[in-house]
């Protein structure tokens, strides 16, 4: 097998394992140069290296195995690069993902009593009048998305001289919460003439009642006063209802992560369903 590496020979200078050559043979990702027909050895050629390093260092940053299929195929490095720089983009979304779940779990291991963070009130909130723009976004795509509708709303305000009556609150629909698909109304209180715009709403927030608490802190940890409200109601007997808002009372614009304050308003099962009226 003059020329030619052992598979065991083959490992070594390539960092991958036996088991994996064996994998990738199967695969048709990496095929040996040669199989003895005799004994099923597998022997490789040493312009193989590159393949093979190349094969390790995509599956390092765990690009799928069928992305790295075709960019073995891909002779053309600018597209080798726009691959890589997708790939990027999904490795910066996982790891914003789990900043936020390492949070929460910093939040879980540090109180073990939630319910007495902070206080909690029921209230009758007064009706409001509000513009709003509506989005469904996987959660790692919240911010974003939320930064894009809350611009709709300030730009449609200042084309149409509006004013601003109080700070931006989000409002949450769907039976429950799903991570895949967050379904989240960023909406603006407003006073006096305002009219819709397309994908914007004016309307109506009825009085309702509901039980509200201020979380102090990054929004990445607020998933304690959703906890808070949940056992508060459930202690004194109280049936919570759908569109849970949040209202920005000291946004990301006045303050650093551990500034921010956001009451956290969750309607009670007996709320004003919330009509649509458009100006």
């Amino acid at each position: 097998m003059k020329g030619l590496l052992s598979i065991g020979a083959f490992s070594q200078a390539c960092r991958l394992s036996v088991r994996t050559l064996r994998r990738y043979d199967a695969d048709e990702l990496l095929v040996p140069a040669l199989v003895d027909p005799v004994t099923g050895r597998r022997y490789y050629s040493p312009a193989q290296l590159g393949e093979a390093r190349l094969i390790r260092l995509l599956r390092d940053l765990e690009v799928p195995l069928a992305e790295v299929r075709s960019l073995l195929g891909e002779h053309d490095p600018g597209t080798v690069r726009q691959a890589l720089a997708a790939h990027r983009a999904r490795l910066a979304d996982q790891l914003a993902h789990q900043q936020v779940v390492l949070g929460e779990l910093d939040v879980l291991l540090g109180d073990t009593d939630p319910v007495t963070r902070s206080e909690v009130a029921r209230r009758r909130l007064p009706e409001q009048l509000v513009v709003s723009t509506r989005a469904v976004t996987p959660l790692a795509g919240l911010p974003a998305a939320f930064g894009a509708a809350l611009g709709r709303l300030e730009r449609l305000l200042h084309e149409q001289l509006g004013r601003r009556t109080g700070p931006t609150l989000a409002i949450y629909n769907g039976e429950g919460f799903d991570p895949d698909a967050v379904d989240v109304e960023v909406a603006v209180p407003v006073a006096g003439w305002i009219r819709a715009a397309e994908g914007v709403n004016v309307r109506v927030l009825p009085a309702v009642d509901a039980l509200t608490t201020v979380h102090a802190g990054p929004y990445d940890r607020i998933g304690t006063a959703y906890q808070t409200l949940a056992a508060w109601a459930a202690e004194h007997g109280c049936d919570l209802g759908a569109q849970p808002r949040e209202v920005y009372l000291v946004g990301p614009d006045r303050a650093g992560p551990e500034g921010l304050r956001t009451e956290v308003v969750w309607p009670l099962a007996d709320a004003v369903p919330q009509p649509v009226l458009r100006f």
